[in-house]
């Protein structure tokens, strides 16, 4: 099979050396081109199947060509490079095109803060092209990680995950920082996975119940939670077994982030909340996975390798990828 196509738009020399250096390592082919119409569309036109686009690049050109991606080109899969998410042309273009995938340049991962996570870069890559979403193991950079695995029965089962969370998070000799921000999260993506996801006939089935209540889920509603850390990152992922979390809720409840304002009070619903507002805004990388009606999978990834400083100051990444019914 002939490897995919990838075209890289940035006029980033640094950004491109990367970006190529890890994808032709993956075995893509990779071409790239200044942010100009003429370039983009010889480029677009030799057979390419991807196009990775600098945002950070003048914003009239930017409107061209990812509204010529939509509009001509729906073939060509977008993926957004990053440094600032709350820039407006950000927020608008998630929120009236279907653009799923947005990986953040990390100052705290590289000397330089416009390079990126390539192991982000290669999975997420390899997920759109193979349609093999699942499993945090993807993102684990390292042969022989345990990765630990927990049921999640109802909300009984939330204080024990979270203690034995607790416990791994100081045997690793966690940061204090990190490790309220994972226990956060780690929290809500539990009792949204025990009161949001479950569905019955007539939809969500637990997501007006007071979540201060006990609550048992039944076999079929039962979800799983899994956590690893690999050195450089901390990785936890919560999924249910209905895939029922839309795009439109979640890019909703995540305007927020992109918008930078207070959080308003809001109905649940879907299997998401006012908690992803707090997720994305404490986490390195969050990603969606979800096939209709099969299973959602929320993986939150946090940066740990440069301490608590590197962590707080390191881009936010949102990937979402979705798969049909089987």
């Amino acid at each position: 099979m002939d490897p995919k196509q990838i075209l890289v738009v940035t006029s980033n020399r640094n950004l491109k050396r990367h970006i190529t250096r890890a994808l032709a390592s993956a075995g893509y082919r990779v071409q790239h081109a200044p942010l100009q119409e003429a370039a983009v569309r010889a480029g677009l036109a030799a057979a390419t199947e991807m196009c990775i686009l600098d945002v950070d690049e003048q914003e009239q050109d930017l409107r061209w060509l990812i509204d010529h991606l939509y509009r001509e080109r729906p073939d060509v899969i977008p993926l957004l490079v990053s440094e600032d998410r709350k820039l407006p042309f950000l927020r608008d273009s998630l929120a009236r095109m279907p653009l799923n995938n947005l990986i953040a340049k990390h100052g705290g991962v590289a000397a330089a803060s416009e390079l990126i996570d390539e192991t982000e870069l290669i999975v997420t890559c390899h997920k759109l092209f193979r349609h093999d979403i699942f499993g945090l193991e993807k993102y684990l950079t390292a042969w022989g990680i345990q990765v630990h695995d927990l049921p999640i029965l109802g909300t009984a089962s939330k204080d024990e995950i979270l203690g034995e969370l607790e416990s791994f998070l100081e045997s690793i000799d966690c940061y204090g920082t990190v490790r309220n921000s994972v226990a956060l999260v780690a929290d809500e993506l539990i009792m949204n996975a025990i009161f949001n996801a479950p569905r019955d006939t007539s939809g969500p089935k637990y997501a007006t119940l007071d979540r201060g209540q006990p609550l048992a889920l039944e076999e079929h509603e039962r979800a799983s939670f899994r956590y690893a850390c690999d050195g450089r990152h901390i990785a936890l992922s919560v999924r249910d077994r209905f895939g029922s979390l839309d795009r439109d809720v979640i890019i909703r409840y995540l305007q927020r982030c992109f918008d930078g304002g207070p959080v308003e009070a809001e109905r649940r619903e879907g299997g998401a909340g006012l908690g992803l507002h707090m997720i994305f805004n404490s986490i390195t990388q969050l990603t969606f996975n979800i096939q209709a009606g099969v299973a959602t999978e929320v993986i939150a990834l946090f940066y740990v390798r440069s301490g608590a400083l590197a962590f707080r100051s390191s881009g936010r990444s949102l990937n979402m990828f979705y798969l049909g019914s089987p």
